[in-house]
């Protein structure tokens, strides 16, 4: 299952923006892999956020994969935080199947890439 979330409205630089962002959605054996592309702002949390939620009615484990990542912003952090929270909860871990180097260094700024375990270093 491949889901791409991309919702061009309003002026043409949000265009531009919303265009340079993707959250695929890829379904792999049990898990389900969060696939984050581009520019993962505010403006992405709200599609991340439905993403999250859908993704918990499933039975499997949930795996990040941002390594095309150019930027994942505090809100989409806080989306994933509460995600990690609700599998935490249900003994399940998010844990990052392909990690980004930037996006690790801004976890390691903001204090919370403890929640976010690598599986795997990319360059």
């Amino acid at each position: 299952m491949e889901e791409i979330l991309e919702h061009p409205t309003g002026s043409d630089e949000a265009i531009a923006a919303q265009e340079t962002r993707r959250v695929v959605v890829e379904q792999r054996g049990s898990h389900t892999l969060l696939v984050l592309e581009g520019e993962i702002g505010l403006e992405a949390a709200a599609d991340l956020r439905s993403e999250g939620e859908r993704l918990l009615a499933g039975s499997g484990g949930v795996a990040l994969d941002w390594h095309a990542a150019t930027h994942v912003g505090a809100g989409a952090i806080q989306v994933l935080l509460a995600l990690q929270a609700a599998l935490g909860a249900r003994g399940m871990a998010l844990d990052v199947a392909r990690d980004n180097p930037s996006v690790r260094r801004f976890l390691e700024l903001a204090g919370v890439s403890g929640h976010f375990p690598a599986a795997e270093q990319t360059a």
